[in-house]
């Protein structure tokens, strides 16, 4: 039998504030990029100075909540294969991924390219980058299996997963070719699809060089 209790509602309540100067400090995050106050997120938030430092020691541990959070957020929102046919789910796959990669602001590449955050920043920003990687690598898993490969994801279909899911490659077909997300995430199915399907007609599944990270 669980012991496991209900949260009070006092913890409610205190969740519930957590959650909404975190939506602040995101959304500042989004709009202007990493140089905010602690004032100016409080303002966002609507509620007192005093309430965020009660939560957060510092506005650099704040922004890193806020990122950590907003990875939390991009995981839970990448559709799951659950079977059948593999290209409807990465169909989905691409416009979720693309649609989420259009709507980053001058925060996400402050916070990429810097080279001069702040410790707890940029510890939080290798801990993204490292869970970004294992998240592409885990979909190249699963989309390989999908399709039927047998063996370690070919190199190929890992590069092109992660290659074409990236905010990189969104921001190229908006910005440098004036398409939108939507169309970014048409070019990324199609690339992905031709690079599996190429691995499979090669019969590449038992011999194919494995992805970083995966085990041979």
């Amino acid at each position: 039998m669980s012991t496991a209790q209900a949260p009070t509602l006092a913890e409610d309540k205190r969740q519930a504030t957590v959650e909404r100067i975190l939506r602040a400090a995101r959304y500042l995050i989004g709009a202007r990029g990493l140089d905010m106050t602690m004032d100016e997120i409080a303002a966002a938030a609507g509620v007192g100075r005093r309430t965020v430092f009660r939560h957060f020691e510092s506005r650099e541990n704040l922004l890193a909540a806020a990122v950590e959070s907003g990875m939390r957020r991009y995981g839970e929102r990448l559709p799951p294969y659950e079977g059948g046919d593999w290209r409807p789910w990465l169909e989905r796959l691409c416009l979720e991924v693309h649609r989420m990669n259009g709507s980053y602001g001058p925060g996400y590449w402050e916070l990429t390219t810097r080279r001069d955050l702040p410790g707890e920043l940029a510890a939080m920003e290798e801990r993204r980058r490292r869970a970004r990687r294992a998240a592409m690598n885990r979909l190249s898993a699963d989309l390989w299996k999908a399709a039927g490969g047998k063996g370690p994801t070919p190199a190929g279909v890992a590069d092109s997963v992660g290659a074409h899911l990236s905010v990189h490659f969104t921001a190229a077909v908006t910005a440098d070719a004036g398409q939108d997300w939507k169309r970014a995430a048409s070019l990324a199915f199609a690339s992905i699809v031709s690079s599996v399907e190429t691995s499979l007609a090669a019969g590449r599944g038992h011999s194919a060089h494995p992805a970083k990270g995966e085990p041979s």
